[in-house]
C-alpha cells in the first residue's frame, strides 16, 4: 500500500518530452523531482566534430522562475550531470572509442500557457576517451561548450 501511495504521489509531477538540437540531435525527457527542480535524460546523436551517440543525465535546479501572469513562465536552470557514449572519430583518438564525461548545464526556458515549452542552454562536457590509449575528451565547440535549442511537450 505504501508503494502504491508513493507511485500515485509521483504521478502528479509534471513531465516533458521533446527534441534538443545544436551539436547533434537528441530526444529529451524531463521529470520533476520536487517543484520546480527536474531530472533530464537525453539520448541522441552527435553530428559535428566527434560523431557518435550519447546518453546524458542531468539534475537541473531552477534558480529563477518569475510569475509573468497570462504570458507564461520563464525559468533559469542549472545543474550537474554525467554523459556516456561511443565516439567514432574523436580528435584525440582516430579509432572508435567509449567516452565518459561530466557536464554542467545552464539554460533558459519559456513556457507559454500551452502544452509546449522552448529552451536554450549551454552544456560544457569534459571527460575521458577510452581508446587504445586513454585520453582527455572535450565534447562540443569552443572549450567543450555545447549550445542547443529545444522544443518540449509538457504533460
Amino acid at each position: 500500500m505504501a508503494l502504491g501511495f508513493a507511485v500515485a504521489a509521483h504521478a502528479q509531477y509534471p513531465r516533458a518530452f521533446g527534441v534538443r538540437g545544436g551539436y547533434g540531435l537528441e530526444a529529451s525527457y524531463q521529470h520533476c523531482v520536487g517543484d520546480p527542480h527536474f531530472i533530464e535524460v537525453d539520448v541522441g546523436l552527435d553530428l559535428v566534430g566527434q560523431r557518435g551517440f550519447r546518453l546524458t543525465g542531468i539534475m537541473d535546479f531552477v534558480l529563477w522562475r518569475p510569475y509573468m501572469g497570462r504570458v507564461g513562465t520563464w525559468s533559469l536552470y542549472a545543474g550537474p550531470g554525467v554523459s556516456t557514449g561511443y565516439v567514432y572519430n574523436s580528435k584525440d583518438a582516430p579509432e572508435p572509442s567509449f567516452v565518459v564525461a561530466a557536464c554542467v548545464q545552464l539554460g533558459l526556458e519559456f513556457a507559454p500557457w500551452t502544452h509546449f515549452a522552448m529552451a536554450a542552454d549551454l552544456r560544457p562536457m569534459y571527460g575521458w576517451d577510452f581508446s587504445s590509449k586513454t585520453s582527455y575528451f572535450r565534447g562540443g565547440f569552443w572549450y567543450g561548450l555545447i549550445p542547443s535549442l529545444s522544443l518540449k511537450y509538457l504533460f
